[in-house]
């Protein structure tokens, strides 16, 4: 019999802790933050949840995956670290405004100029361009990263997964090497630009893919912001209802890290 993997190991063992109901009302947690960032006309509130112990930053930008903020302050709460949150009415879309024109963007295809252009429109104005890209940087600014960019995201099943990236799946050419576990749900993975997390999480039995850094398509995602400033990036991915499993990952992301160095 194959042994217990890491993976399967965490997610045991956590799923014996029940989530609190105000989790930043627990002992270690500062009040909640809240930054209006200027986008056109408009602003959009950025919430800090702050623990005293430290860890590295979680990123949540899209408004209504709320599993993700869940698991990132059960592990915050837990284990210490930073979670940033993006709110947008809970919505995926952000809205805005500029000169009377009424816009709306994908906060997770910001982050270059193809990526603004096509989530905003073709026909864009200028104004608009320039205060998307000056709210992104604003954004990664405010979420201030260590060594690593870690953002945390939900999906629906059948509509996106690990599965995506495999041979003959939508996003095929985007991935270097995916790993589907035997037995683990395909709508829980990992998306990573670095061969090391890859190799290690695939060795924790999780779901990982790798993106392709060198062909992947500019989609003005983090992750390929990210590809082309050398730095590291994880996507901890997990179905919409997937608390306990992404936390679980979350965890093994840690400790994976510290093993790789990149934690102290």
């Amino acid at each position: 019999m194959k042994a217990i993997g890491l993976g399967v190991l965490l997610i045991a063992v956590l799923g014996i802790f029940a989530l609190r109901s105000n989790l930043n009302e627990t002992a270690g947690f500062s009040s909640p933050n809240e930054v209006e960032l200027p986008l056109g006309d408009s602003t959009v509130t950025v919430v800090i949840h702050e623990h005293d112990e430290p860890s590295f930053a979680m990123l949540v930008l899209h408004d209504d995956e709320n599993t993700a903020v869940e698991a990132g302050l059960a592990f915050a709460e837990e284990y210490g670290g930073r979670l940033v949150e993006l709110r947008a009415q809970g919505e995926r879309r952000v809205r805005f405004s500029i000169g009377g024109v009424h816009y709306d963007l994908d906060p997770n295809r910001i982050f270059t100029e193809v990526g603004i252009r096509a989530t905003l429109s073709p026909n864009a104005a200028d104004e608009a361009v320039i205060a998307t890209r000056t709210f992104a940087d604003s954004l990664v600014a405010l979420y201030d990263p260590d060594d690593v960019i870690v953002t945390l995201h939900n999906n629906t099943p059948e509509n996106y997964s690990a599965l995506s990236y495999a041979e003959g799946g939508q996003f095929e050419s985007d991935a270097e090497a995916v790993h589907i576990e035997e037995g683990v749900d395909p709508d829980d993975f990992f998306y990573v630009t670095d061969r090391r997390l890859f190799d290690a999480l695939r060795d924790a039995d999780f779901n990982v893919v790798i993106q392709n850094n060198a062909s992947v398509r500019d989609d003005g995602s983090l992750s390929v912001w990210a590809a082309r400033r050398n730095l590291l990036y994880v996507n901890v991915e997990a179905e919409h209802g997937h608390c306990e499993q992404q936390k679980a990952m979350i965890k093994a992301l840690e400790i994976v890290l510290a093993s790789l160095g990149n934690r102290d």
